[in-house]
């Protein structure tokens, strides 16, 4: 009989980690205005994806280290890359759980199907119209049809589904109209996200940043799904409370910012990077790519992007009851709009705050323009 392997031979132990996003891939048959991706920009040819065996070796390093509670496919469109079932395999071998976020537009009826041999939670696609002008107002023409058909098809094959809605300046006014089409497929869940400019989405800052009266009119729109017709609807990015009093409106559930905390949600890029989530630009610890060999991605947990990131808040929420949960909101927006993801609050407070910000809205608004310079 071999002997027991020593203490200084047995495997770490593996962390425990709520939950990732994956993002299978750079590439996305949509050009979402309200986009996060970074490399949305150009289309994804600026970003490394590599193919399926190096996306399996990556997510597998991370599956051997960390003990994961679910995983988010996401991207670009998850579905556009050809390994997304080999990924789902991975999964459904290791036992985690998975769910998905897509536009819905690549969704077919053989599609549908085989989805739904894997048990996913959800497959969350977002409409943000009722109709076909405004939808496409967000996505870009040719659209919305597609997406209805995705939807249908996963109605159809019983894949459970989210149905998301970006609330933007452009189409708080219609959540009501939104909320009654998600009815009309039975969905039931809804993730009502408040628009939030990182990414490629923060050149449209001006055009779609909502504000706090767009928000009051989406919310009130929204109450009697949750109050009388069993929706159950959350707000997926943070409404900081100093904005808006949001007790008011439950049972609607708000979120807040989860990095550093037990239900933080990490991201793996499509070229290998680990970021605090998928707003996020920066790498944790620097490393460019988690398959490197010398990479020890327990270590990355410890990584000063995620254990320093709640100790530091903007001088505006110092002293506010909230100053900890709510850490003046979504930094990942505040650094890709004002240059500093803790110096500086969410877009969201700052068009009320900072009166720099607020001119400048102001300014490219009344002159017409989407695009709105970041701020450095």
């Amino acid at each position: 009989m071999n002997a027991p392997l020593s203490p200084s031979h047995t495997q770490p132990e593996r962390r425990r980690v709520f939950s990732l996003a994956i993002e299978l891939t750079a590439v996305c048959n949509q050009k979402c205005d309200y986009c996060y991706n970074e490399w949305r920009d150009d289309g994804g040819r600026g970003i490394a994806v590599g193919d399926t065996g190096i996306l399996i070796a990556r997510v597998s390093k991370l599956l051997d280290a960390w003990e994961l509670d679910h995983v988010t496919l996401t991207g670009g469109e998850p579905l556009a890359h050809r390994g997304v079932f080999s990924l789902l395999d991975l999964l459904r071998e290791r036992g985690v759980g998975v769910q998905m976020i897509s536009n819905g537009g690549l969704v077919t009826d053989t599609l549908a199907a085989r989805l739904a041999e894997y048990c996913l939670r959800f497959v969350q696609v977002t409409l943000n119209g009722a109709d076909r002008e405004l939808h496409e107002a967000h996505v870009g023409e040719g659209h919305f049809d597609r997406t209805l058909r995705g939807v249908a098809a996963l109605s159809r094959h019983g894949v459970p589904m989210v149905g998301c809605v970006v609330v933007t300046r452009r189409n708080a006014a219609q959540v009501g109209k939104i909320l009654e089409l998600w009815a009309s497929f039975g969905v039931r869940h809804i993730a009502l996200s408040r628009f939030s400019p990182a990414g490629y989405a923060a050149s449209f800052v001006a055009s779609l940043l909502p504000s706090r009266s767009d928000m009051v009119i989406a919310f009130e729109q929204a109450l009697p799904f949750a109050r009388e017709r069993g929706m159950e609807i959350s707000c997926t990015m943070p409404i900081p409370p100093c904005v808006m009093d949001l007790e008011r409106y439950a049972p609607i559930r708000f979120g807040g910012c989860a990095i550093g905390g037990p239900s933080q949600e990490f991201a793996l890029a499509p070229d290998g990077r680990l970021r605090n989530c998928t707003l996020h630009k920066t790498a944790l610890g620097g490393v460019s790519d988690i398959l490197d060999p010398g990479v020890d991605v327990r270590a990355l947990l410890d990584a000063p992007e995620v254990i320093e990131y709640r100790r530091r808040v903007p001088d505006f929420c110092r002293g506010c009851t909230h100053e900890l949960t709510c850490a003046g909101g979504c930094g990942a927006a505040a650094e890709w709009v004002l240059g500093d993801a803790r110096a500086h609050v969410d877009p969201f407070v700052a068009q009320y705050v900072d009166q720099n910000f607020e001119s400048q809205l102001a300014a490219a608004r009344s002159n017409g323009r989407r695009r709105l310079e970041v701020i450095l």
